[in-house]
Parts: structure tokens; C-alpha cells; sequence
């Protein structure tokens, strides 16, 4: 995968064994996102607090839509999405996987096919919000953690969250899963790695990958397999009428 995030010239091939990751700035008028929502989507936006956290809202789940519906030559609008037996959204047929994650101003969303994703972008803040570690960081994610301050803790800290949350959502539990139960690298140098995962989930092959930098944010993307290619792309306002 490239360090950089590149814009693209329509939209790119998506084979079996590749995954696209897009990344997105969601601080946009909702007016043209609204038309690609459903009514369920659209109530749901109605219902933030501010009109910010609206627009952001409307802007990420417009972008998967219409990224969804480009991969599938299908209309946005008219994409239904079931929940997997552990809560995670899905496309109701079909065998084109995605995940979505949004924090702040951004949004990231991944694509593949056959194979399940997990992706998750934070938003970084000085100093991080070490209660967290408390209570979903494992006895060695702690300890390493301990170790560290200033710049190089809120490096590892949020490298060690980004990472956990792609991890949980790709393997798709949900709450179910215990955060402590499992160990991630805390190492933000190890751009590509593998969680130490409990036995239930011992003959796994899932990998974690960093993605490329994001302004104000850290994001990681988890994949079940070795060898898959990643790309990663620009969301840009105006990109399919968004």
C-alpha cells in the first residue's frame, strides 16, 4: 500500500484479493447526500444534536452509497443493507463486503470482495484519552503504554486503538468482543502486523495494516489474510456529485 492517498480517475477495478480503502472530509453541505439516503438513514440524521454532526453523518453514509453502488453498477439509492447476526451492516445480496468508520471531520470506508474488512480512523487529541486503556487495552498493551510520554505515547496510544477497532469490526462481534482479550502491536512503526488473538480465534490469519496519513487522525484497516493489495483513494468533494 502506498503512504499516500491518491485521486482517482474514475472509479478503480475491484477484484478478488484487492481492497480499496477511500478516505473522505465529511464537514460538507448534506443537500446533494440526502437524495442517496434512505428514509431510515435520513430520520436517523434528524436526530443529532447539531447540524455539524448531521452534515457528517449524511456526508459518510452518502459516500459508502454511492462507493457501493459504483463497485456494483447499481444505484445508490437503492442499495438494502440486512445486519449480520452480530449486528454488523451488510449488503443484502451479493458478496461485495465494506465497513464504515467516521470521527471528526473524516470518514474512511472499505471495499472488497468475498472477504470481510474491518476499518477505523480516530481523531487524535493531546493528550490522549488514556481511560480507555483502562478498560480495553490488554495487560501488555498497558505496559507498553506505560513506558511512554508526550508525542511517542499518543502515537502508540491511538496506533494501538485504530488497530483493535479495525480488528473487532472486521472479525464483526461487535460489544461482544473482549478488547482485553487480545493484543495488538503498539509499535506506530509497524505499518503492517498481526494481533495476538484469543484461542477461540487462534487459527486466524487476520492482518493490520496502517493507512496512509490522515490530517488530525489515525486510521487502521484489518484484512483476514496475507498477500491481499491495498489501495488507498481520495474521496473528494464533487467526486460522483457528493
Amino acid at each position: 500500500m502506498s503512504d499516500t492517498w491518491t485521486m482517482p480517475s474514475g472509479f478503480p477495478d475491484l477484484p478478488p484479493g484487492q481492497v480499496q480503502v477511500w478516505r473522505l472530509r465529511t464537514d460538507r453541505d448534506p443537500a446533494a447526500g440526502l437524495a442517496v439516503l434512505s428514509a431510515e438513514e435520513r430520520q436517523r440524521a434528524d436526530r443529532f444534536r447539531t447540524d455539524l454532526l448531521r452534515a457528517r453523518y449524511v456526508a459518510a453514509h452518502a459516500a459508502l452509497r454511492l462507493l457501493l453502488g459504483r463497485a456494483l453498477e447499481a444505484p445508490a439509492d437503492r442499495l438494502r443493507f440486512r445486519q449480520s447476526a452480530w449486528g454488523k451492516p451488510e449488503l443484502a445480496e451479493g458478496d461485495l463486503r465494506f465497513n464504515l468508520s467516521h470521527s471528526g471531520p473524516w470518514a474512511v470506508v472499505a471495499l472488497a470482495r468475498g472477504i470481510e474488512v474491518g476499518v477505523d480512523v480516530e481523531t487524535v487529541s493531546h493528550p490522549p484519552p488514556l481511560e480507555v486503556a483502562g478498560i480495553a487495552y490488554s495487560a501488555a498493551e498497558r505496559a507498553t503504554l506505560a513506558g511512554l510520554s508526550g508525542p511517542a505515547l499518543t502515537a502508540a496510544f491511538y496506533a494501538v486503538w485504530t488497530r483493535k477497532e479495525a480488528l473487532s469490526k472486521g472479525i464483526g462481534r461487535g460489544f461482544s468482543f473482549d478488547f482485553t482479550g487480545f493484543t495488538v502491536s503498539a509499535d506506530p512503526a509497524e505499518r503492517v502486523s498481526r494481533p495476538m488473538l484469543p484461542p477461540d480465534l487462534a487459527g486466524a490469519d487476520w492482518h493490520l495494516h496502517d493507512l496512509p496519513p490522515i490530517e488530525g487522525a489515525a486510521a487502521a484497516l484489518a484484512v483476514p489474510a496475507a498477500g491481499l493489495g491495498v489501495a488507498a483513494w481520495r474521496f473528494e468533494p464533487g467526486l460522483w456529485g457528493l
